[in-house]
Protein backbone atom coordinates (compact mmCIF):
# COMPACT_ATOMS: atom_id res chain seq x y z
CA UNK A 1 0.00 0.00 0.00
CA UNK A 2 1.31 3.42 -0.75
CA UNK A 3 1.99 6.39 1.44
CA UNK A 4 -1.24 7.90 0.48
CA UNK A 5 -3.34 5.04 0.73
CA UNK A 6 -2.29 4.35 4.02
CA UNK A 7 -3.01 8.28 5.51
CA UNK A 8 -6.69 8.08 3.15
CA UNK A 9 -7.52 4.93 5.30
CA UNK A 10 -6.51 6.34 8.40
CA UNK A 11 -8.20 9.09 7.98
CA UNK A 12 -11.61 7.62 6.99
CA UNK A 13 -11.30 5.25 9.59
CA UNK A 14 -10.60 8.31 12.30
CA UNK A 15 -14.05 9.84 10.49
CA UNK A 16 -16.09 6.62 11.38
CA UNK A 17 -14.58 6.61 14.87
CA UNK A 18 -15.78 9.94 15.41
CA UNK A 19 -19.21 9.29 13.94
CA UNK A 20 -19.36 6.26 16.77
CA UNK A 21 -18.40 3.44 14.52
CA UNK A 22 -16.58 0.82 15.95
CA UNK A 23 -13.51 -0.74 13.69
CA UNK A 24 -13.96 -4.39 12.88
CA UNK A 25 -11.34 -4.83 10.25
CA UNK A 26 -8.78 -3.06 8.01
CA UNK A 27 -7.71 -4.50 4.89
CA UNK A 28 -9.56 -7.84 4.69
CA UNK A 29 -9.72 -10.28 1.81
CA UNK A 30 -10.20 -14.06 1.87
CA UNK A 31 -7.00 -15.59 2.31
CA UNK A 32 -7.56 -19.09 0.56
CA UNK A 33 -8.29 -19.77 -3.10
CA UNK A 34 -8.27 -16.62 -5.51
CA UNK A 35 -8.15 -12.97 -4.30
CA UNK A 36 -11.50 -11.59 -4.71
CA UNK A 37 -11.83 -8.53 -3.49
CA UNK A 38 -10.61 -6.60 -0.34
CA UNK A 39 -12.70 -4.27 1.50
CA UNK A 40 -10.22 -1.56 3.03
CA UNK A 41 -12.90 -0.81 6.49
CA UNK A 42 -15.27 -2.92 7.90
CA UNK A 43 -17.17 -1.10 10.72
CA UNK A 44 -20.17 -1.52 13.24
CA UNK A 45 -22.81 1.01 14.62
CA UNK A 46 -26.08 0.30 15.93
CA UNK A 47 -28.01 -2.88 13.43
CA UNK A 48 -25.33 -1.27 10.59
CA UNK A 49 -22.45 -3.34 9.12
CA UNK A 50 -20.42 -0.84 6.68
CA UNK A 51 -18.02 -1.70 4.29
CA UNK A 52 -15.80 1.43 3.13
CA UNK A 53 -13.97 1.83 -0.43
CA UNK A 54 -11.17 4.48 0.16
CA UNK A 55 -10.38 6.34 -2.24
CA UNK A 56 -7.69 9.45 -2.59
CA UNK A 57 -6.17 11.05 -5.21
CA UNK A 58 -3.69 13.66 -5.59
CA UNK A 59 -5.04 15.39 -8.51
CA UNK A 60 -8.77 15.11 -10.88
CA UNK A 61 -6.35 14.82 -13.98
CA UNK A 62 -7.39 11.23 -14.30
CA UNK A 63 -11.18 12.10 -13.05
CA UNK A 64 -12.18 12.12 -9.44
CA UNK A 65 -11.86 9.44 -6.83
CA UNK A 66 -15.25 8.90 -6.77
CA UNK A 67 -15.03 8.08 -10.41
CA UNK A 68 -12.68 5.43 -9.83
CA UNK A 69 -14.96 3.13 -8.38
CA UNK A 70 -16.34 1.55 -11.97
CA UNK A 71 -18.65 -0.81 -12.52
CA UNK A 72 -16.09 -3.88 -12.07
CA UNK A 73 -14.51 -2.60 -8.63
CA UNK A 74 -17.99 -2.12 -7.45
CA UNK A 75 -18.66 -5.98 -8.38
CA UNK A 76 -15.67 -7.29 -6.09
CA UNK A 77 -16.66 -5.41 -3.52
CA UNK A 78 -20.02 -6.48 -3.65
CA UNK A 79 -18.61 -10.36 -3.72
CA UNK A 80 -16.14 -9.59 -0.88
CA UNK A 81 -18.51 -7.91 1.50
CA UNK A 82 -20.89 -11.21 0.78
CA UNK A 83 -17.93 -13.64 1.42
CA UNK A 84 -17.24 -11.25 4.80
CA UNK A 85 -21.08 -12.05 5.89
CA UNK A 86 -21.00 -15.56 5.09
CA UNK A 87 -17.52 -15.70 6.95
CA UNK A 88 -18.86 -14.25 9.64
CA UNK A 89 -22.09 -15.12 10.44
CA UNK A 90 -22.68 -13.02 13.42
CA UNK A 91 -23.45 -10.39 11.48
CA UNK A 92 -26.11 -12.01 9.06
CA UNK A 93 -28.84 -10.16 10.82
CA UNK A 94 -27.40 -6.94 10.30
CA UNK A 95 -27.99 -4.11 7.79
CA UNK A 96 -25.03 -4.19 5.69
CA UNK A 97 -24.31 -1.24 3.41
CA UNK A 98 -21.00 -0.45 0.76
CA UNK A 99 -19.96 3.51 1.50
CA UNK A 100 -16.99 5.04 -0.54
CA UNK A 101 -15.20 7.35 1.42
CA UNK A 102 -13.70 9.87 -0.82
CA UNK A 103 -10.29 11.30 0.56
CA UNK A 104 -8.74 15.12 -0.20
CA UNK A 105 -5.46 15.15 1.84
CA UNK A 106 -5.33 19.05 0.31
CA UNK A 107 -8.56 19.91 1.93
CA UNK A 108 -7.46 20.76 5.49
CA UNK A 109 -11.38 21.75 6.19
CA UNK A 110 -13.00 18.63 5.30
CA UNK A 111 -10.65 16.05 3.72
CA UNK A 112 -13.32 13.19 4.17
CA UNK A 113 -16.11 12.84 1.97
CA UNK A 114 -18.58 9.95 2.20
CA UNK A 115 -21.15 8.67 -0.18
CA UNK A 116 -23.51 6.37 2.02
CA UNK A 117 -24.87 3.35 0.68
CA UNK A 118 -22.79 4.10 -2.30
CA UNK A 119 -23.24 0.61 -4.10
CA UNK A 120 -26.56 -1.23 -3.42
CA UNK A 121 -26.63 -5.17 -4.24
CA UNK A 122 -26.25 -6.49 -1.09
CA UNK A 123 -29.83 -8.05 -0.24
Amino acid sequence: MSDLGKIAEDLAARHYQKQGYKILERNFFPRFGKRIGELDIVCLKDQSLVFVEVKARTSNRFGSSLEAVDYRKQQKLVKTAKLYIQLHPEFVKYNPRIDVASIDIDNKAEPVIILTNAIEDLS
